[in-house]
């Protein structure tokens, strides 16, 4: 026989009132009093049943979480500042993982409004009429984490893309640096777009042609780091510094100018950018733009349970603020 909140109350001489929000941890009741009903609860074997909670108070308090690259550590720790904070506010996060895919963000995008969570937060892709008509349907809210949606505004939380890779590519080419070897994302993603025409930008600014065979458009995978540096070498390309689209990519151009017989910092300097936390223990450790990662998890859950609690209030963009790492990579540790 399960053992119901009267049970509990008729046990432990409160109210079935009282009972109920001791179990919902709610601090208005005492803490004495909300241990000696869970404990009471526990004892008698008490099992909440929160679908039905949740009916009553039509709240999931789920949220639906869709990521992007599984074996990206970026994301990593962008889902664990999620979880954390959503916790702490008293939801429970599902978690899945489109590996870019813009079908399969589609489909977890309906199949999670088909499980009724409360809100959502993405990691889209940037172009997809598909998405952005889907997007545009919802009726629950959502946010779009760290990066953008070409058609939707005031629904991102971004972290100066542009503006961090313009002082990046700045700074190198303010220390003498002319020919770049620039590393790019996918085409298909807002940080990947922002973050190359912030270095078009810097050259622009200092009057260098752009030579296209100093652009390389990758995946933003480790692999294509270090494959792209080989096939630059290769084909006999000069540059004297090699910036990228992210860590990984940096970490890949590592091994490449190792291998290659290239010293870095002395023959070719290296530049990442997100500050992965391994990127401090490479050999030479990796300057870095560092991007709040666990922040924006935090900030993704507060900014959409804003909306969930109040569903007319306007939508805006948030941009978190970035910091560039001087490590070993690089000659100059600033300017």
């Amino acid at each position: 026989m399960n053992t119901l909140m009267k049970d509990i109350a008729q046990a432990t001489g409160f109210s079935i009132n009282t009972v109920s929000r001791a179990l919902r941890d709610d601090r208005k009741i005492s803490k004495r009093t909300r241990e000696l009903i869970r404990a009471k609860a526990d004892a008698m074997g008490y099992i909440h049943n929160a679908i039905a909670a949740n009916m009553r108070c039509l709240q999931s308090k789920v949220i639906g979480v869709i990521s992007k690259d599984s074996s990206n550590p970026f994301f990593a720790e962008v889902v664990r500042g999620i979880e954390e904070r959503a916790r702490e506010h008293g939801y429970n996060m599902l978690l899945v993982n489109t590996e870019e895919d813009a079908q399969r963000e589609r489909d977890y995008v309906r199949l999670f409004v088909s499980r009724h969570v409360d809100g959502l937060l993405v990691v889209p892709g940037y172009q997809c009429q598909e998405n952005l008509q889907l997007y545009k349907s919802l009726s629950i809210p959502f946010c779009f984490v760290g990066r953008r949606v070409q058609g939707i505004e005031g629904h991102s939380l971004l972290h100066q893309d542009y503006e961090s890779q313009l002082e990046v590519s700045s700074y190198l080419i303010a220390n003498g640096h002319r020919r770049m070897l620039y590393l790019a994302g996918p085409e298909n993603l807002s940080n990947s777009a922002d973050r190359l025409n912030g270095h078009l930008k810097a050259l622009e600014n200092a009057g260098i042609a752009l030579d296209p065979s100093l652009i390389i458009h990758t995946r933003g995978h480790i692999e294509e780091g270090y494959a792209s540096v080989n096939l630059a070498l290769n084909r006999g390309i000069r540059f004297s510094v090699i910036t990228c689209f992210n860590d990984l990519l940096a970490m890949g151009a590592l091994k490449s100018l190792s291998e290659n017989g290239c010293q870095v910092p002395k023959d070719v300097e290296v530049f990442g950018f997100d500050n992965l936390y391994i990127s401090q223990f490479m050999q030479p450790s990796l300057s870095t733009v560092d991007v709040p990662k666990f922040a924006l998890g935090v900030s993704a859950v507060d900014e959409l349970l804003r909306h969930i609690e109040r569903r007319d209030l306007e939508y805006k963009d948030l941009n978190l603020e970035t910091r560039l790492i001087y490590r070993g990579s690089t000659l100059n540790r600033g300017l």
